[in-house]
């Protein structure tokens, strides 16, 4: 069986691999045929990964192997001349699960992409906006807290100042819970505990980046860094915070104000206040362009072409 999952929300995503990681394990209590593999600008072996595809397990009969980020990496060849070549064995194995995970989307041209759409049980998961991230966070607080709420106004800053981030969002909603101990999460604990703990961190390096203040953004990098802080996930915000600044400044350009854009883009008002302030030191094309550089730098490297802290480093100073 092959199980393909991808899409924008990279933390639900995760959070299935997760869930058929720890089921698995259920049933094999030492993992020894658990195998996981990471081809994200890792020197990982293609050989490795067909071997436990290919031969039984003598130490457990199920196998599950994990393989992430491999859409895209120079190893992609071989792993789809192999699944082309076996498909019929290894769908039909039900000792075999082979679970494919992807951050993001893969290209439509992508071959290996497009034989896992094609030949397994998927699921995209796709960024959450709006009214379902509002009713994801109400939901994920009663997980860790029946006791606990939150009121409206809190809500709506906990979002904004999350900037639509799932993983900061849990990281926040947990935090907020545990402070509260059962009790209504309001307005005040939002500002006190979400925006004084983004403002110290990553949103510092973001807001310095769109004031195209280079020299701060690399002295509020090199800390994260300092601080143990993951860089992809930094890319990620970086992708994150300047795709938001093409689509304002595009419908700004259009004619639109502050409402009309908050209307269509369905970002949060405090989102679109912010954004709108930030563009003026950008024009759209210029932000087109540091956008695909982006994307560029994504693709280097996921296929090892460069390392993400390097990577970075030139971004930001090239801006």
């Amino acid at each position: 069986m092959i199980i393909f999952l991808y899409g924008e929300d990279s933390f639900r995503s995760s959070q299935k691999l997760a869930e058929l990681k720890n089921k698995f394990l259920q049933s094999d209590k030492i993992g020894a045929g658990l195998s996981i593999f990471d081809f994200g600008g890792k020197n990982e072996s293609a050989r490795k990964l067909l071997d436990v595809l290919e031969m039984p397990n003598l130490l457990s009969p199920k196998r599950l192997a994990i393989v992430k980020r491999i859409v895209g990496s120079p190893e992609a060849e071989e792993i789809l001349k192999f699944l082309e070549k076996n498909k019929k064995n290894i769908l039909e194995d039900n000792d075999l699960i082979a679970v494919f995970w992807e951050e993001g989307i893969p290209k439509k041209s992508d071959k290996l992409g497009k034989f896992l759409d094609a030949n397994s049980k998927k699921q995209n998961f796709e960024k959450m906006q709006g009214l379902k991230l509002s009713q994801w966070a109400v939901k994920r607080i009663k997980e860790l807290d029946e006791k606990a709420g939150i009121t409206r106004p809190a809500l709506e800053k906990l979002v904004a100042y999350t900037g639509g981030n799932m993983h900061v969002l849990d990281k926040e909603i947990q935090k907020l819970v545990n402070y509260k101990n059962g009790g209504l999460i309001k307005e005040e604990d939002a500002e006190l505990l979400v925006k004084a703990d983004i403002d110290a961190n990553i949103f510092n390096t973001i807001d310095a980046l769109a004031n195209r203040n280079k020299k701060t953004a690399l002295k509020f990098f090199h800390q994260h860094l300092e601080n143990g802080d993951d860089p992809f996930y930094i890319f990620s915000m970086f992708v994150y915070q300047f795709r938001n600044l093409v689509k304002v400044a595009d419908l700004k350009d259009s004619g639109m104000d502050e409402n009309q854009i908050g209307k269509v883009s369905k970002l949060h008002p405090f989102v679109v206040k912010k954004s709108l302030g930030q563009i003026r030191n950008f024009s759209l094309e210029k932000l087109k362009e540091t956008y695909k550089k982006l994307l560029k730098i994504d693709t280097e490297v996921k296929t090892g072409k460069i390392d993400i802290k390097l990577a970075l480093d030139k971004f930001i100073v090239e801006l």
